[in-house]
């Protein structure tokens, strides 16, 4: 009694007899055997802490000519959300804070005519990070109306990923 799987064939013994293989049901060459690699959790290479990513992307916002750089620190207390401002010049009511906290992210806000809460800003990035146990806003205004271009919001994303929880 076989079961068949192309050339090779697999044979089961019956108690009481003897099994018997052919040359043509040996492989010809061996199979290798491939252990699996042990992976190992890498740290990550810049771990800084809040406030020196914190000031080291107000450095690089600078350099990229963006007008403003807000960040909002967001808790959840009382039965509803709050807001704090941690640093910038920006004053963003909690309706429009709610807005940018609920956004898919990042995500860029264009208005030819400037945003209702600042007139002089055109267009503004938000991108929601934590660090250290918190939840952060960061909100990038700038005055010209195409000012983030995929290159800079990586740019700004990648200056964002070197602020990790601490472990």
């Amino acid at each position: 009694m076989g079961i068949s799987f192309g050339k090779r064939k697999v044979k089961i013994k019956l108690l009481g007899q003897s099994e018997t293989v052919t040359e043509e049901e040996k492989p010809k060459v061996p199979v290798p055997i491939y252990q699996p690699e042990t992976v190992s959790k890498a740290k990550p290479k810049v771990n800084r802490t809040f406030k020196e990513a914190l000031k080291e992307i107000t450095e690089q916002s600078k350099k990229l000519n963006l007008s403003d750089i807000t960040v909002y620190q967001y808790y959840y207390s009382d039965g509803r959300y709050k807001f704090s401002k941690v640093t910038g010049n920006s004053v963003l009511s909690k309706r429009t804070l709610e807005k940018y906290w609920s956004t898919a992210e990042p995500t860029v806000f264009r208005r030819a005519t400037g945003l209702a809460e600042a007139q002089e800003y055109r267009s503004r990035l938000v991108i929601l990070r934590r660090s250290d146990g918190k939840d952060y806003i960061f909100v990038w205004s700038s005055i010209l109306y195409e000012a983030f271009t995929d290159e800079r919001i990586e740019q700004l994303k990648a200056l964002l990923n070197e602020m990790r929880d601490k472990q």
